[in-house]
């Protein structure tokens, strides 16, 4: 299930607090991969907005990028993406939805190997990359 900033700031208002608490500084990788350790397998997050909010008017813009979904006519269906994935369900939905050409990069280890078992199965095409955004090469 999805969190919601709103859940989880309730979250942290029931104790949460406490492992934000105890890792300071989100621009260490320690820290992220502490944070995702302690939230544990199997759970998602949303930091901006849920996929049913995003769903229709990103669906419209990518099928508008001259291609469209793998298999479903016009041209090459687009490459997307996602910086910062997190555990964040955006790219399964887009993959789902027939946008097979994902590329997830994240900064935690920790996160990237928990996504790539949960996807590796029922999405193979889909990518993962540990790679810091602000330092690529």
């Amino acid at each position: 299930m999805a969190t919601t900033p709103a859940a989880a700031a309730a979250a942290a208002a029931a104790g949460g607090a406490a492992i934000l608490d105890t890792l300071g500084d989100f621009t260490s990788r320690e820290n992220w991969d502490k944070f995702f350790a302690l939230r544990g397998t199997g759970d998602s997050f949303e930091w901006y907005a849920e996929w049913e909010d995003l769903r229709a008017p990103l669906l419209s813009l990518l099928h508008g990028c001259g291609g469209g979904a793998e298999g479903g006519g016009g041209g090459k269906a687009p490459e997307i993406l996602v910086p910062g994935c997190g555990s964040s369900v955006l790219s399964e939905r887009l993959y789902d939805a027939g946008f097979r050409r994902v590329t997830n990069v994240d900064f935690s280890r920790v996160l990237v190997a928990d996504m790539l078992r949960r996807h590796a199965r029922a999405r193979p095409e889909m990518r993962w990359r540990v790679m810091d955004m602000t330092d690529m090469q």
